[in-house]
């Protein structure tokens, strides 16, 4: 048994040992403590950056799906835009030359009215077979009285012939023919080629179109003609001054030559047409229309023959012209700066486009006065296109 000194040192080291114990014991709870902040504080940031990667992929996510919409739009915008340059001829083209079909496969329909003596059918189609990319493609012609073919027409809202018509626009042609093309209500396609003959309109035994002899009047108080004035048939030529084919006609002495052919049954006026040409076009209508009034009715045709008319010089031209002709230059100044023939220009310019449906120049209008049966001539056909109508007109 130990000794109460013993006890007290043993209780001393006893107390030496715990001592180291307890701060041993107190430094570990510290150190647990401080352990334990850092896990909560790590685990914060962790949760934190958990939080910011979880936002920053919702961003990505949601920035790479605007970037598809935003590429899902702009090809949307892309076909768009390509299907309406293909629809260069009508809100219903749709011109796709992507897979071309072989010209064998091709069928092109050229639809004539035998009624129609100045529709360039032959010369249409000749110069179709000639493509190389139509080599080998299948050609039929039909006229408006054969079975179907007006129903036809209707159908597909076609108003003048001659019309062709396509049965496919994939055609590989190099954009020569296909931005041309108009898809019809049947699927196939309507190629434009500025016809202008009328199949529905209103016409006579002999096929040729009906006017009211009020008009055959207006045309007869403002028209200087050539030949026969009681002739039975008149021939009015729209033309501009300015217009390269008017003047080949003119220098061509088409009129001329088709006048020597009906002496007595032909009369033939010229007519301004204003609507088109250069800046000059209207001011030299006039001033022709004031010599007319003065007392010179052949300044359309001198016009032709000398050339005269630009946009510079036109007006000074026509006068000297005129002067050498003894024609009162004072008086045709006079009309010109009073604008009195203005009203007239304006209304035989109106006569051609709204009752004859003149759309260029030349357009020839063809009138039985008696009857008043008329015949549209576009162009700048040889004699023998007039000769030919004029004839048929007659009854010959």
């Amino acid at each position: 048994m130990p000794t109460s000194k013993e006890t007290e040192t043993t209780a001393k080291k006893t107390t030496t040992r715990k001592t180291p114990v307890r701060r041993t014991a107190k430094a570990k709870t510290s150190t647990t403590e401080q352990l334990s902040e850092q896990v909560a504080s790590n685990t914060r940031h962790i949760q934190e950056d958990h939080n910011t990667i979880e936002n920053n992929s919702k961003l990505i996510h949601l920035l790479y799906g605007s970037i598809i919409i935003l590429m899902m739009i702009i090809a949307g915008l892309a076909f768009y835009v390509g299907t309406m340059q293909g629809n260069s001829n009508g809100t219903n083209n749709t011109w796709n030359v992507s897979t071309p079909v072989n010209a064998e496969d091709v069928t092109v329909t050229i639809i004539n009215d035998e009624r129609c003596t100045d529709c360039p059918v032959d010369a249409i189609t000749t110069q179709l077979k000639a493509l190389p990319f139509l080599a080998g493609s299948t050609f039929v012609e039909q006229d408006f009285s054969e079975d179907g073919v007006e129903a036809f027409l209707t159908e597909n809202n076609i108003t003048t012939l001659p019309a062709v018509i396509f049965n496919t626009n994939q055609l590989n042609d190099g954009g020569q023919i296909a931005p041309y093309l108009t898809n019809l209500e049947n699927g196939e396609y309507s190629l434009a080629i500025g016809a202008t003959f009328d199949p529905f309109a209103e016409r006579s035994e002999n096929g040729f179109l009906m006017m009211d002899q009020s008009v055959i009047d207006q045309i007869k108080e403002n028209a200087y003609y050539d030949g026969n004035v009681d002739a039975p048939i008149t021939w009015i030529e729209y033309s501009d001054v300015n217009c390269f084919y008017c003047k080949k006609m003119a220098k061509d002495g088409t009129a001329e030559t088709v006048l020597a052919e009906f002496p007595e049954n032909l009369n033939h006026t010229m007519s301004p047409f204003v609507g088109v040409g250069w800046a000059a076009t209207q001011t030299a209508a006039e001033v022709i229309e004031c010599i007319g009034m003065v007392g010179w009715d052949e300044a359309y045709t001198a016009v032709f023959e000398e050339s005269l008319v630009t946009e510079k010089n036109g007006t000074s031209d026509l006068l000297t012209m005129a002067e050498q002709q003894g024609v009162n230059t004072s008086e045709v100044q006079s009309c010109i700066d009073n604008n009195e023939s203005e009203e007239v220009v304006a209304s035989k310019f109106a006569l051609g486009r709204d009752t004859f449906g003149i759309t260029g120049t030349p357009g020839n209008i063809i009138i039985n006065n008696e009857t008043g049966e008329y015949e549209l001539i576009s162009g700048a056909f040889p004699a023998e296109s007039f000769i030919e109508v004029i004839n048929k007109m007659l009854g010959e």
